[in-house]
């Protein structure tokens, strides 16, 4: 009796499994005698059960089977859609682009293009690493806003690239502090006067002054200390690195005392 319950058990756990299994169909089991009805059925049970690429994959068949229809149009979005919830980058990058390319004028064109640049966006990786994903969001989100300025995506795309910016002067002020530190000081005024020529609107911009202010001390040249420390007390008057800059200063001029 024992052996036939531990069958039965076994056959039903089989059953339900290969119910299951059944219910999620991958792409390949659609072909051109699906209506399109049907694979979006298969790509939102996929969904469903958070197997996003498989959704994706399986919606991109309405697109191959329909093209140009109504239903490729929306099933080209949940793809998209589906493909940024799996964080499949390069894929949610290139679907969204074929998007913008067929249907530019679509309600739905600012959605896609807005993906591009959050397929770079969320890549955007610590200040200590290289930047390319986040150039390239600020150029995509850019595009966005000049394609599509009256979108709501436009506005969610200045404040991407206000954190990309951010983002970029962060970096530039951790090599320069960096340089600074290991007695570089004329890399280290590259990377702070970049900051302060590029990143003026960032958090970054009344420390790139001190530093500037830094930099220039240790290398002797006191009067263009001193052109920094006066944009910085009048941009940042109450700034901490307005304080630290004057400590700095008069620091300077005591040693030559």
């Amino acid at each position: 009796m024992r052996i036939i319950r531990l069958l039965l058990s076994f056959c039903v756990t089989s059953i339900l499994c290969f119910a299951s299994i059944g219910c999620t169909k991958l792409a390949s089991d659609f072909d051109e005698k699906s209506t399109a009805s049907e694979i979006i059925s298969g790509a939102e049970r996929a969904y469903i059960k958070n197997d996003f690429v498989r959704s994706a994959e399986i919606y991109l068949k309405v697109e191959e089977y329909f093209p140009y229809s109504d239903d490729s149009r929306m099933a080209l979005v949940k793809a998209i859609e589906a493909y940024h919830a799996g964080a499949k980058f390069l894929d949610l990058r290139s679907i969204s682009r074929k998007f913008v390319k067929l249907y530019p004028e679509d309600v739905k064109a600012p959605f896609a293009k807005y993906m591009v640049g959050m397929s770079y966006f969320e890549q955007i990786i610590d200040v200590e690493r290289d930047q390319g994903a986040t150039r390239d969001s600020i150029k995509e989100f850019s595009e966005l806003i000049s394609d599509y300025p009256k979108s709501e995506y436009s506005d969610l795309a200045r404040k991407n690239i206000k954190i990309a910016k951010n983002q970029l002067a962060g970096q530039e002020m951790a090599v320069g502090r960096y340089y600074l530190k290991r007695d570089n000081p004329l890399a280290a005024l590259k990377r702070f006067q970049t900051v302060r020529d590029q990143h003026s609107d960032t958090p970054f911009y009344p420390e790139s002054l001190y530093r500037i202010v830094e930099s220039y001390l240790v290398i002797g040249i006191d009067s263009q200390a001193l052109l920094a420390y006066d944009s910085l007390i009048k941009r940042s008057p109450n700034s901490k690195w307005t304080l630290l800059a004057k400590t700095k200063l008069e620091e300077s001029r005591l040693k030559e005392e």
